[in-house]
């Protein structure tokens, strides 16, 4: 028979193997961890010491912009640091920009990893890799073409009139207005109309679901998203989760949403529509296309595909171009000589009630030249300029190790010095020429190369009516409340004013 002595000896051996175990489990994490933070080091590139645990993205995330300048400033133009145990490489040097993005961007094609590889992140334009990516993109690429563009000027107008409603009210009331809060719901107007045909409240419904639902899209705050960024390690467990987590429902009500329309349009119970859900049928089918006929190009656009890129187009187009055109507005009362400039502009081209036009309103120079150098002031999104370097190369006597996420800061590269006389001055004669008077290595406020943003079109035409209507119709102008200069912040992505752009809106007579 055992002895009290005899059980507690037991017990305390196996407490004490399992305490060794638990302890060398720990120190060959460590020492594993130590060498994945070593990679850089070892190819030459300095960067900021990381963390164990979770690298440096908790002072990156404390303020993108600010972390990323000050990092610059100490490292200089080639440097890397972690997120998690994945290393990233920022390059604020021109040529070699040139050299990744442009040159051999057959070599960096691919974005890093989504933060998870499930629908209906897996499956669109900016999930997808290689051959699959470059099938998709072509049967894609069409649907944003300046024709096609024409085509949704109308819709998007009509938004723009929902939106001057709203404005009309303020302004008859003398109230000061959220113009961060109005673009948000002009954004999601536009973006359900020309890509559903949803007819949804949005605009005059700030609670509106759709709209609240995509907003929680862009919350990097949700513990489930936070620790795929901090844990990447952890994203195929967090996978598992993910439809366990309060985010799944949204993007799983989106889809469900679109998938009961695309069924609808294949029986024929719903009437066909002029918008890009509606192109991407005819595009899966070749229908009005001869080219997609011949090449098969349905065959290259899933019903996946389809269902994953008009859910990133709903995402993707609205808090970028809502924050664009909050930025835009605060420019505009700040310089009210610019306002002027493109009024003087509409009249001409467009004299009495005369309606707006696609053709008509790429014409307007100096609303160009406006809206290039706003975009430039504040790029929409200011680290997102990124590549994945699948195998070890050197370029340009840079050692780039495979694995590593090279990225390009779009904020640094729109406020360099060295780049732009007086980077943070308004100077919208810059851009006489358009976006074209740089080049795109500095200037990039929808990406680099082949993997450009593909809604650039849209999100321009959707600004340039906006702003063409408000104009059109009122002096903006600063109020008490106006911030100026804006505090920004980048709660995702996305920069962001941080207390809204508020303004006051005067009719013109």
């Amino acid at each position: 028979m055992m002895t009290v002595s005899t059980v507690v000896s037991f017990w305390t051996t196996v407490g004490l193997g399992a305490l060794v175990l638990v302890a060398t489990g720990v120190c060959l994490w460590v020492l594993h961890r130590r060498r994945q933070h070593d990679v850089l080091r070892k190819h030459g590139i300095p960067g900021p010491e990381p963390s164990l645990l979770i690298g440096n993205w908790a002072e990156l995330r404390k303020d993108p912009v600010q972390v990323m300048e000050r990092w610059i400033k100490q490292y200089g133009k080639v440097f890397g640091y972690y997120v998690g145990e994945i290393p990233y490489i920022v390059i604020t040097d021109v040529d070699l920009i040139k050299e990744i993005f442009l040159k051999r961007a057959s070599i960096f094609c691919d974005r890093p990893p989504q933060l998870v590889n499930v629908e209906p992140f897996k499956s669109c334009i900016l999930g997808l890799e290689g051959q699959e990516w470059k099938k998709v993109r072509s049967v894609l690429n069409p649907i944003f073409t300046g024709s096609k563009m024409k085509l949704m000027t109308q819709i998007m107008a009509s938004s723009a009139d929902v939106m001057l409603e709203l404005l009309d009210d303020a302004a008859s009331k003398a109230e000061s207005v959220d113009m961060f809060r109005v673009a948000r719901g002009y954004s999601m107007d536009v973006i359900t109309k020309c890509a559903f045909a949803w007819q949804v409240d949005c605009q005059k419904n700030p609670t509106d679901p759709i709209l609240s639902g995509v907003q929680q899209v862009f919350n990097i705050d949700h513990p489930v998203i936070n620790n795929m960024i901090r844990f990447p390690v952890m994203r195929k467990v967090l996978e598992w989760l993910y439809p366990y987590a309060g985010y799944y429902d949204v993007t799983t009500q989106i889809t469900e949403s679109v998938r009961k329309v695309v069924e609808l349009r294949r029986s024929g119970q719903s009437p066909h529509a002029t918008d890009m859900l509606q192109l991407m049928l005819d595009a899966q089918t070749g229908v009005g296309d001869e080219t997609a006929k011949s090449d098969h190009k349905s065959k290259l656009m899933e019903d996946r595909h389809l269902l994953s890129n008009s859910f990133i187009f709903l995402v993707a187009g609205f808090d970028t171009t809502a924050s664009s055109l909050a930025f835009i507005i605060h420019i505009l009362a700040k310089y009210p000589e610019q306002q002027e400039k493109i009024y003087s502009e509409l009249a001409e081209k467009f004299p009495g009630a005369t309606e707006l036009t696609y053709d008509g309103v790429q014409q307007l120079q100096n609303l160009d030249m406006v809206l290039c150098e706003t975009l430039r002031l504040y790029p929409p999104v200011v680290l997102f300029v990124s590549r994945l370097c699948r195998e070890h190369t050197t370029v340009m006597g840079h050692s780039l190790p495979a694995g590593a996420n090279v990225i390009v800061p779009t904020w640094h590269m729109h406020h360099d010095p060295d780049i732009w006389h007086e980077p943070f001055k308004f100077v919208p004669e810059r851009f006489s020429e358009g976006d074209k008077a740089y080049d795109p290595s500095v200037y990039s406020p929808f990406g680099l190369g082949p993997r450009i943003c593909i809604g650039k079109r849209f999100a321009i035409l959707e600004l340039k009516l906006a702003i063409c209507k408000i104009i059109r119709k009122y002096k903006v102008a600063q109020c008490d409340q106006t911030q100026d200069p804006l505090r920004l912040v980048v709660p995702s992505v996305v920069i962001n004013p941080e207390k809204g752009v508020i303004v006051n809106l005067c009719k013109r007579g």
